[in-house]
């Protein structure tokens, strides 16, 4: 345990003295300090506490993990080139202890590094909270919507690619009925296949003008004995979603009510077959959330309050709403927009704590990576490694998009395929561990989603090419290192 403690302190000891590291670090106070300092947001206070959050944690997370990758790849490197780990091996020090110390030192220093910056950040937030001449409205929109932790629940969706895949045979079908087949080569279906993507996406975007065209929304697994109201959070475009010139509009919002046994037996009618009708039409329909159209503006998020009597016994709620422009141009609700409803779960600091840990996750496996590739490789090539397997996971999502099971799909594609696949599997995207987004929106950094993270990413992924880094530094030949 001495030998243990003594590398760790020597690797921090190291990890302060390099240039690069000290370069970052005053990096790192510049934008603790100018980041909050510096943004206004959309010129309201819940903007600006908003683009705060968002913006200083997203950078504390970057230049730490630029930290964490070099000073890894430098623990593991300097002292292999510099001979000075040839000293040290001689001694009763096994090589295990001495990567596990390397790695270790780069992880505490960082954590500390991470715990100071985040620290400053929640107590700099904190106090501009308290200190702005807010008035009561906006503080009590900060509170409700920035400053807390909501767990979301988005609506059911269908699946998109099976309705995609679906259409293409409906048209493919209908093509060669009439004798005038589609082009099958595997461009062509592929590029079929993603325009029906988007008209999918598209048509379940899109709320046409008119009650005829009302759009509704069911959202699943809510709690039934919630007592705590509900948030609905949405964002609505007119026209175009990627138009720039949003104005007002009117819409109404409707949220079906469920209407309890004893109610419906007051008027129960005689006949069974009308006590039936009577049920299913009575016990649970849509009731304005107003008596009147409802001013929305478009291209910026929207909330309301639900009560928690919405909730249906089996866990269920669902809403409604109804394009009334003036115009009569369609409304557009991007998916990722919403809408979608929150409950508040936790308070600000809990949930900001949780998100400070997944940011720690993420330092502790990038130290690991960086010390697995500084095991065998030369400084530049190592962090070159390591860089390229992270842009790599980043740009994970793009690589598995062949479908195989549509016609006129080339065997080279369906290689490609399981072999994106199979790279996949030893694969970490660092996006999954961003969640400054989360936090600046107040959404709820679920535990659920740590555990995931942790078990799918560090234990599965992580582990095992940490593991591999380890045994190639005990089986290295040192007296084979070369000072060039």
């Amino acid at each position: 345990m001495k030998s243990l403690l003594a590398i760790i302190k020597l690797t921090c000891k190291s990890a302060v003295r390099s240039h690069i590291f000290q370069l970052l670090l005053v990096l790192l106070i510049l934008c603790i300090i100018l980041v909050p300092n510096t943004i206004s947001g959309d010129g309201t206070a819940w903007g600006y506490i908003q683009i705060s959050l968002k913006y200083s944690l997203g950078v504390i997370s970057f230049v730490l993990s630029l930290s964490t990758v070099w000073l890894g790849c430098f623990a593991l490197t300097r002292d292999v080139e510099n001979y000075q780990i040839h000293m040290v091996i001689t001694k009763p020090v096994s090589r295990v202890t001495v990567w596990l110390g390397k790695c270790l030192g780069v992880i505490l220093i960082n954590m500390l590094l991470l715990m100071i910056s985040c620290g400053i950040v929640y107590f700099f937030i904190i106090w501009q909270f308290s200190r702005q001449n807010f008035s009561k409205g906006e503080r009590s929109r900060i509170t409700n919507e920035v400053l807390v932790g909501r767990r979301v629940y988005y609506p059911a969706m269908p699946n998109i690619g099976e309705l995609a895949k679906a259409e293409y045979r409906k048209r493919l079908e209908a093509a060669r009925s009439s004798g005038t087949p589609m082009p099958e080569t595997p461009e062509q279906v592929k590029k079929t296949l993603r325009e029906l993507r988007k008209n999918v996406i598209a048509g379940m975007a899109e709320v046409r003008f008119g009650p005829s065209a009302s759009r509704a929304w069911e959202y699943k697994g809510l709690p039934k004995n919630l007592k705590e109201p509900l948030f609905l959070r949405y964002r609505a475009y007119i026209d175009k979603i990627s138009s720039s010139d949003q104005r007002e509009t009117y819409g109404a919002w409707a949220v079906k009510v469920n209407i309890p046994d004893r109610e419906l037996e007051k008027n129960k009618p005689k006949n069974i077959f009308e006590q039936q009708k009577q049920k299913e039409i009575m016990k649970s329909f849509f009731v304005p959330k107003t008596n009147y159209p409802e001013q929305i503006m478009c291209g910026v998020f929207n909330e309301f309050v639900l009560q928690p009597d919405v909730i249906s016994p089996e866990g269920t709620v669902s809403v409604a709403f109804t394009n009334i422009d003036p115009q009569g141009k369609p409304l557009f609700f991007q998916v990722s927009d919403g809408p979608k409803l929150l409950i508040k779960e936790s308070g600000f600091f809990s949930n900001y704590c949780r998100a400070v840990f997944v940011i720690l996750l993420r330092i502790i496996i990038l130290a690991g990576l960086a010390c697995a590739a500084g095991s065998v490789l030369s400084m530049p090539t190592a962090i070159f490694t390591v860089i390229s397997y992270l842009l790599f996971g980043s740009f994970a999502g793009f690589l598995v998009g062949t479908e195989i099971d549509m016609p006129g799909v080339e065997f080279t594609d369906v290689m490609a395929y399981y072999v994106s696949r199979v790279l996949l599997i030893i694969i970490i995207p660092m996006q999954n561990f961003e969640m400054s987004h989360l936090i600046s929106n107040g959404e709820l950094v679920e535990f659920s989603y740590i555990g995931r993270i942790f078990f799918q990413y560090f234990i599965l992924r992580g582990l095992p090419l940490f593991l591999i880094g380890i045994w190639l530094y005990w089986r290295r030949e040192m007296g084979l290192v070369i000072r060039k």
